[in-house]
C-alpha cells in the first residue's frame, strides 16, 4: 500500500469535507473512488489511429473502386484521358 502525504488548498480540503460529510466515508475510500472515476475518464478518451481517422472523417471520405490500392494508376490514367482527352 502506497501511503501518500499532500497539502490541499482551503478549497479542496472543504469540498473533501464535505464530500465525507455527505457520504460518511472515510478519506482514503472518497480518494480511491475519485482516482478511480478520473482514471476510467482519461482511459476512455484514449482511442486508436482508426477511431481517430474514423472521427477526422478521412476514411469513407470519397467513393472508388474497392481494389483502387492495387490498380490506382490505371484508374487515374482512365480518369485523366477522360478529362483531358479533348486536347
Amino acid at each position: 500500500m502506497l501511503e501518500i502525504n499532500t497539502k490541499l488548498t482551503e478549497k479542496t480540503a472543504d469540498k473533501l469535507a464535505y464530500i465525507q460529510t455527505q457520504t460518511q466515508e472515510e478519506i482514503n475510500q472518497i480518494l480511491e473512488l475519485a482516482i478511480d472515476n478520473y482514471y476510467q475518464k482519461i482511459k476512455g478518451k484514449q482511442k486508436t489511429s482508426l477511431e481517430l481517422l474514423e472521427e477526422s472523417g478521412l476514411i469513407g471520405c470519397i467513393s472508388a473502386e474497392p481494389y483502387l490500392s492495387t490498380n490506382y494508376k490505371s484508374v487515374i490514367g482512365e480518369g485523366l484521358e477522360s478529362k483531358y482527352d479533348h486536347c
